[in-house]
């Protein structure tokens, strides 16, 4: 397992604080549909990354976040369900749903805010390999292996992995350490992905204790 590793993937402000503009737009269309994320993030899933990061960092292995952001400001480079909600949000009065790349709304939380030595990878997709060059880069540093963190289970989280696996990645989720809209989709998303992904789930425990065994 000295391959692998870790992504973490969408963990961002935009996404995690309540006075950004994508978070009171979809809470002005759908009260209440981020409070179950929202609370699974911060009480499970951030403190869970932490831990699998640190173990990453001691053993000397690739940390990798995505970022999902534009690099235009029409937002056309995004997938088209993004930029219609960039576009039906700014109708509204909600400017900026979703944030360029170099806004700070676009950066990765404080609390898990990536090293100079991690790697960052900005998508305007689901998932990277469909508007990034993550395939090479992976191949470039000798990655054979991807475990997933992050955010949302069934969305960039599980399209990530779905992609890896066709791509030859061995694909490892950690159960803890993502987080959907509800308890069953989350649930549901991880069940399904088992069949395409290969089939490996773990709780941050089992994992990091799993990996000790091979160092």
């Amino acid at each position: 397992m000295n391959d692998s590793a870790l992504m973490i993937v969408d963990m961002q402000r935009y996404y995690l604080e309540d006075d950004s503009a994508y978070s009171r737009y979809f809470s002005f269309l759908y009260p209440g549909s981020l409070d179950y994320i929202r609370g699974r993030a911060s009480g499970i899933v951030i403190p869970n990354i932490n831990l699998l990061r640190d173990f990453y960092y001691s053993i000397k292995l690739p940390v990798i976040y995505l970022k999902l952001s534009s690099e235009k400001p029409d937002r056309s480079d995004l997938h088209r369900f993004f930029m219609n909600s960039y576009k039906e949000g700014k109708g509204r009065g909600f400017e900026g749903v979703y944030p360029l790349s170099t806004e700070p709304e676009a950066d990765i939380i404080d609390s898990l805010k990536p090293k100079s030595t991690d790697t960052v990878i900005n998508k305007t997709t689901f998932s990277p390999f469909s508007s990034t060059d993550i395939d090479r880069h992976l191949k470039s540093m000798g990655v054979k292996s991807l475990v997933f963190t992050g955010l949302a289970t069934s969305q960039c989280v599980e399209t990530t992995a779905r992609d890896a696996s066709d791509r030859g990645y061995d694909v490892i989720h950690i159960s803890d350490a993502q987080a959907d809209y509800d308890e069953m989709t989350h649930s549901a998303s991880l069940f399904c992905s088992r069949g395409v992904c290969g089939g490996v789930l773990y709780d941050t425990e089992e994992y990091i204790s799993f990996m000790k065994e091979y160092i």
